[in-house]
């Protein structure tokens, strides 16, 4: 599967990549919403699924959610964010995300778990 990760936080989203990688799926990472903006317009195809980090410099993980679901409404977003406000996760959710992961993770070698 395609997948694209954004996060602002290296360590995280070269995590992920890793994980992703190594259960067999192509894996691009975006380091900020600018890049995660540009990489969704410039895809050829869409992503199979997405991680978004909410909080990031510059734009938001929200307006990259935005983004996805215009250009590629089949897409799975999973939202991540450190933020609990029950109303943001539930406004994420009607936006389109598939489900808001709260940051730190449990365990994230569980994550490729997560699109079977």
């Amino acid at each position: 599967m395609k997948i694209l990760v954004v996060d602002d936080e290296k360590i995280i989203s070269s995590a992920l990549q890793r994980i992703l990688s190594r259960s067999g799926h192509e894996v691009q990472v975006a380091n900020h919403g600018v890049e995660a903006l540009k990489l969704v317009e410039d895809a050829p195809a869409a992503y199979d699924y997405c991680f978004v980090d909410l909080l990031m410099p510059e734009i938001s993980g929200s307006t990259v959610l935005d983004a996805i679901k215009k250009k590629m409404p089949g897409a799975n977003v999973f939202m991540m964010t450190a933020y609990g406000d029950m109303a943001v996760r539930e406004d994420l959710l009607k936006r389109g995300a598939l489900r808001v992961l709260a940051k730190p993770f449990d365990d994230i070698m569980k994550i490729p778990e997560l699109l079977k």
